[in-house]
Order: C-alpha cells, then structure tokens, then sequence
C-alpha cells in the first residue's frame, strides 16, 4: 500500500484503506479494495479529499503504518467534536458530555496501543469549511500521539500521582479537543478579524483560553481543564492566558498544556491564514530551529518529530537523482533522511498494477549524497534540514513506546 495524492490517482487503483466523508466522518464514501472509476477522483478533489492509500502488493508491509481500526475509533471523536461546537455557539452553558469524551478518546487511545506502528500522523483527519473544527480535531490526534511517545516523561512530569495515571492521556485529549472552545465566545468581529490576518497578538483574540476555562472548569477534569486555560503558554514565559491570568513559564505550566501548545503551533504553520497550505518539513525546520525551539520541552519536540515525521512511511518521493522512490521507514534522529525503496517512477507511471521495487536506501547514510527533493507535490529540496542537536539519541528507525 502507498500514500497518493488524488491529484497523481489514477483509474483502476484499488483501495487499501476505505474513505471517509471529510465533513460526515460516520460516512463511507469508498470502501476498501473499491476500484477507482474515472469520476471517482473529480469528485474526491471536490469534496477536499486529499490522499488516498491504494494497494500495491510489494508494499503490503507498509500497512503496519495505517491501521484501519484506528480509523475507525476516531470517527466518534470527531463526531462529538462537530456536534460539541455546534452546540457551544447556540448555547454557550451547554453540559459538556464529559463521560462520551471519556469513553470515545478511550478507545481511539486503546487502538493505537493495539498497534503503536499506525500512531503516526498522515495528515488531516477531516478538511472542511469550519476551521475551529479541522484545526481542533487535527491538535487532539497530535497531542494523543505525542502523549503516548512521552510515557516515561508524563511520569517524571506528574510524580505526584500513581504512575499507571500518571502516562494516562485520556485527559490530555480531551483538553485538545476542547483547547480552542473559547473562541466560540468571542465577538464575531474579532474572530473575523482574526480570520484575515490571523494577528494573535489582538488583546481581544488572547481572551479566549480563558473564557473557554471559564465554559469547562468543573465540566471536566481539572487536568484537561488547564489544557484550555494554559495551551498558549510558552516555556520561556511570553505566552498568555487572558485577562487576570499570569504568564507562566517552564514548569509551571502543566505538561498535558506544554504538548497540546506544541501542536497547535504546529498546525497553525501547517494552515497559515490566507496562505497555502504548508509542507511538514518547512514547519518542522522552523519549530526546530532557534529561537523558536526554546518555547518549548527538548523532550516534546522530540516527540512531535516521531509521530509527524517529515515524510511518513508510505509517501511517494523523488531524489535529487531524479529516481522516484517510497519512505519505508522513518529516522527519528535524522528526520529528513528516512529509509526509503526505490521504484521505477511517480504513481502515474506504474498506475493500478503492482510496482517492482527496486534497492533500499537509507538517506542518513549517504554522506549527503542524496536528499529528497519533491514530495506530495511540494517542492522540498530546500527546505531539508540538518538533525539538531536535541533530536540526537533518538533512535535510528522510529523508536514506539
């Protein structure tokens, strides 16, 4: 199976992974081996349906990445997400459906333990008008995953409770899913305004983590409560929190909140407003290079570039030799120079049969000879960066907790 892009698609691929509506995620638009038809990628492109995993023989062992009943426990969350969102903008003093989060994040946690492979994010779990919602479900799925990397350090982070409740992230996820809540309480005009230039440095867009405090606090459990309250604070003290909260720095600022600030900076650059979309490796570059770095945990970037690797296994990339080939394998401590296997040219070349791979390289050891210069459509070969020093000891092949 391989990661394609409905724009390289073509008629006669088969299906590996079914696909779901991105606005009705309860809803199958393609089930899996369903043979594309020659509307069939229109249509997709239509409804913002990106990428698509098609079956391919020679990499069935790729499926380890993209595990199906992940899939599928995620379309409750995002469910109760739209359904929550839409409620909170009619009624802000809603009852929040607390033991449903509970119990929907519990088992989207509990396939991810069942397959820690598949505990890497491939992209957006749903693209679609509202923005509030494909940003926040997009920030819980990161800070879940960063959770589940980060056991060992929730537990030095958390010393005060039991350890077994300590590497607990149900709460985490519920805090991102709800980080952003507050902005429903906002004026129109000042999420408007902040939809134009996305400027958040407007004294009246930082109010929202604290109204949205105000909307959760007692509703839900303290430790994801603070998630919403402190998720734009920063460790070197220059976050905020609205009005009659103090900035904290290091620390002070609840691990569950330092995970979610880092994903939710992550996907703001992912989704600039009024800009294109922007590839993982450019994002990264900019997170991991100073003084941006410093805002945030060594050990939470760390896990950012496990689980959003620049190039995830099963994405189709061309070298700077020209040579096509698919990411295998991710270098967490390298994370632009994956192991990748060389095929005989982009999607469109090999089309709906199988494709004979040729030789596996690993790119973290080739002296810099080779790099990967397009991927997803992304012209990249500028923007790979050199391993910093806080991502060494990570590991060679992706290291799962």
């Amino acid at each position: 199976m391989l990661r394609v892009n409905t724009e390289s698609a073509t008629t006669g691929m088969k299906l590996a992974i079914s696909v779901y509506h991105p606005t009705h995620p309860d809803h199958i638009l393609l089930r899996y081996g369903y043979e594309l038809q020659p509307n069939d990628l229109a249509r997709l492109r239509q409804m913002r349906v990106h990428g698509l995993w098609v079956r391919y023989p020679s990499f069935d062992f790729l499926s380890k990445f993209v595990d199906e009943r992940v899939l599928v426990a995620q379309q409750p969350v995002l469910q109760q997400m739209a359904q929550t969102f839409e409620t909170l903008q009619n009624q802000s003093t809603a009852r929040l459906p607390y033991e449903n989060y509970c119990e929907s994040i519990g088992r989207l946690i509990q396939s991810l333990a069942y397959n820690p492979s598949a505990a890497i994010f491939m992209g957006d779990l749903t693209d679609c008008d509202d923005e509030l919602l494909r940003h926040s479900t997009a920030v819980m799925y990161l800070s879940v995953l960063m959770g589940l990397k980060l056991s060992d350090h929730l537990i030095k982070q958390r010393r005060h409770i039991d350890p077994a409740r300590a590497r607990e992230v149900n709460n985490l996820g519920i805090g991102a899913m709800l980080h952003d809540v507050g902005v429903a309480r906002l004026e129109d005009s000042v999420r408007d305004r902040y939809g134009a230039t996305g400027d958040d440095t407007d004294p009246s867009w930082r109010e929202h983590p604290s109204l949205g405090y105000e909307m959760v606090h007692g509703k839900i459990d303290p430790s994801a409560a603070t998630v919403v309250l402190h998720h734009h604070q920063r460790r070197d003290g220059s976050g905020y929190a609205g009005s009659g909260w103090p900035a904290l720095s290091g620390r002070r600022i609840h691990v569950f909140a330092q995970i979610t600030a880092l994903a939710d900076q992550f996907d703001r650059m992912c989704h600039p407003v009024n800009r294109p979309r922007q590839p993982t490796v450019c994002v990264l570059r900019g997170l991991l290079a100073e003084p941006v770095c410093d805002n945030f945990e060594p050990q939470i970037l760390k896990a950012l570039c496990l689980v959003a690797p620049p190039y995830p296994p099963g994405s189709v990339v061309r070298l700077t030799n020209d040579q096509w080939a698919v990411v295998v394998n991710h270098n967490g401590a390298d994370p632009c120079h994956p192991v990748v296997q060389t095929v005989p040219g982009p999607p469109q070349a090999f089309g709906a049969g199988d494709v004979a791979p040729g030789p596996e390289l690993d790119l973290s050891r080739n002296d810099g000879a080779l790099h990967i210069a397009e991927n997803d459509g992304w012209d990249v070969s500028e923007l790979n960066f050199a391993a910093p020093p806080l991502l060494q000891g990570s590991g060679g092949a992706m290291a799962y907790l």
